[in-house]
């Protein structure tokens, strides 16, 4: 049996409303994964990201509340637009944009939430150790 890859969770408080399935700051359903809450997403800063694979993550999701939803008016859209390059500040080169994504989802969302860092975990299984970085970016994807 493998282990499973370390994964670091940044999310804004207002989105999927994950108090009662934390132990500490891991998921209870899976305890790979550490979460670390924001007022709001767009409060995220690529160093953030950075921090959490130099302290030992294999993948970094960023969690915002519904394009168009967000409680402080456009942070999850700035949010997505640094993590596809499209805001100041950006992700370094240096970062595999390969083990980030983006997810954006209502409070109510706990087991679509699940699916997706389900789904993103076997994609951090199917990447090589060091991997170079691709020129696109599923940074985003919903």
């Amino acid at each position: 049996m493998t282990e499973k890859k370390k994964i670091l969770g940044i999310v804004c408080e207002r989105s999927v409303n994950l108090n009662k399935h934390l132990l500490g700051n891991r998921l209870k359903d899976k305890n790979n994964v550490i979460v670390v809450s924001m007022p709001c997403s767009g409060m995220i800063q690529p160093a953030m990201l950075e921090a959490g694979f130099k302290a030992g993550a294999e993948g970094v999701f960023v969690m915002g509340c519904q394009i168009g939803d967000c409680h402080f008016r456009e942070g999850n859209k700035w949010c997505q637009d640094r993590l596809l390059g499209l805001r100041p500040p950006n992700i370094k080169k240096t970062v595999d944009k390969n083990r980030v994504r983006g997810l954006w989802l209502s409070q109510v969302d706990y087991k679509k939430f699940l699916e997706k860092v389900e789904k993103f975990e076997k994609e951090l299984e199917k990447l090589p150790k060091e991997q170079t970085e691709k020129p696109t970016s599923p940074a985003a994807k919903v």
